[in-house]
């Protein structure tokens, strides 16, 4: 194994294609952190920008040292953010194709939500240069490049009969040469892992799962290019590097496209923008409804509001923050049969991991990551919980007219993300 090790890194094009290999691995490391990093610092910037707003507007608006609850509902906006974990580098995912800082008031939450959603981010397949895109899309080929001629090299140079005849156990010989190189694949892909998560005291749980997928991964590329190279009729290099190729991109690029036209199909999704159209919608028509039109529904669903004060006039606040909760109440049907469908999506695709090597990968470290729709779709159910928890929390100050003081202000509530590390 030494001894074969030492013949390959010999050779010039090998040593040149061992280093860039560790080169590229650690640019998308780096470039996977460095998003990562952006993400945090946005975060972090909203969170300060967010205490600067709310202490100005406090200053500002209060009047005997009370505010108007209306107005703090409709005018002060409120930051939830998508926390990054300690491995989110490893696969950015949906993570660059959905907001990660959103601001959100007391409205109608899911027009909020929707608004200028253009696409859905489990479309998204190729993603940016992470660690999880170099894995699963250039790693194939290293192995292809690294095993195609195993056995074509030697008859070329006429030397195939002359090495069977030295070896004992010419199954073992092969053994050897095949494993060695594909232990010089793993070792570019997970030094520079390794040295990462080193040198940033990352946890090692999420590293040795890194360093398992990256072991299987390859060493399922290295025995499909080893038996391919093996086959008593492959003599011929370029036409096994031609089939070892078509075979990468049929299984790394053709058919998971397939796959995931079939998931739209067999689960459609209604576009987002469509929601926060329809929410526009029913936020619009509802000021030419009868004010008991909204009230009498929204009250069903808070009996305890029904005994306060009646709106008598052109406009009151909490009929205004009641039809804006109703809308969302409509809607609500359709939001929960738009998240089972990407949920359906989402396990079909765990499905079709099993018999794509590729996608397997992919949502291991997505997984790992938080970066893939399950997590998405909890997120947007804390931004949910959210909204309730600050509606309930303003909603006695409107309908039975509480006053609002400063110490009320400064306990509004504020929006926790569970990805945080």
């Amino acid at each position: 194994m030494k001894h074969e090790l030492i013949l390959l890194l010999k050779q010039r094009s090998m040593v040149l294609l061992v280093l860039l290999s560790l080169i590229l691995t650690s640019l998308s490391l780096q470039n996977g952190w460095q998003n990562i990093s952006h993400i945090r610092t946005q975060i972090l910037h909203a969170q300060q920008e967010e205490s600067l707003r709310k202490q100005d507007y406090l200053h500002s608006h209060q009047h005997d040292g009370t505010l108007d609850a209306g107005e703090i509902g409709y005018y002060l906006f409120h930051n939830v953010y998508h926390a990054p974990t300690e491995w989110s580098f490893i696969a950015l995912g949906n993570r660059l194709v959905t907001p990660y800082v959103q601001r959100i008031r007391l409205l109608g939450l899911q027009g909020q939500l929707y608004d200028g959603e253009s696409h859905h981010p489990e479309y998204v397949m190729l993603g940016s240069f992470d660690y999880a895109f170099w894995l699963v899309f250039f790693s194939p080929l290293l192995c292809i490049a690294l095993l195609h001629d195993l056995r074509a090299s030697e008859q070329q140079a006429q030397r195939l009969l002359f090495l069977n005849s030295l070896v004992a156990k010419p199954a073992h010989f092969w053994f050897k040469r095949a494993l060695a190189r594909w232990l010089l694949i793993v070792t570019t892909l997970t030094l520079p892992v390794i040295a990462f998560a080193t040198l940033h005291a990352l946890s090692t749980g999420p590293l040795l799962l890194v360093l398992v997928v990256t072991l299987l991964y390859t060493l399922f590329w290295t025995m499909v290019s080893a038996a391919i190279s093996l086959h008593t009729r492959a003599v011929n290099a370029s036409f096994n590097a031609m089939l070892l190729t078509s075979l990468w991109l049929c299984m790394t690029v053709i058919l998971p496209n397939l796959a995931q036209l079939w998931c739209h199909a067999r689960a459609p999704v209604q576009d987002g923008s469509q929601i926060a159209l329809q929410h526009r919608q029913l936020v619009h028509g509802a000021w030419d409804l009868p004010k008991t039109d909204t009230l009498t529904p929204f009250y069903a669903l808070y009996p305890q509001w029904r005994d306060t004060s009646p709106v008598i006039g052109r406009f009151h606040w909490k009929w205004y923050f009641a039809f804006q909760h109703m809308a969302d109440v409509r809607l609500a049907p359709q939001v929960a049969a738009r998240e089972q469908a990407l949920m359906q999506r989402d396990q079909a695709t765990q499905q079709l991991g099993w018999g794509l090597p590729g996608v397997w990968a992919q949502r291991q470290l997505e997984q790992l990551a938080q970066s893939n729709v399950a997590h998405l779709l909890a997120h947007r159910q804390q931004i949910e919980q959210f909204h309730t928890q600050l509606r309930h929390f303003v909603y006695p100050f409107l309908f039975e007219e509480q006053p609002f003081t400063a110490e009320d202000f400064q306990q509004l509530p504020t929006f926790k993300s569970t990805g945080a590390d």
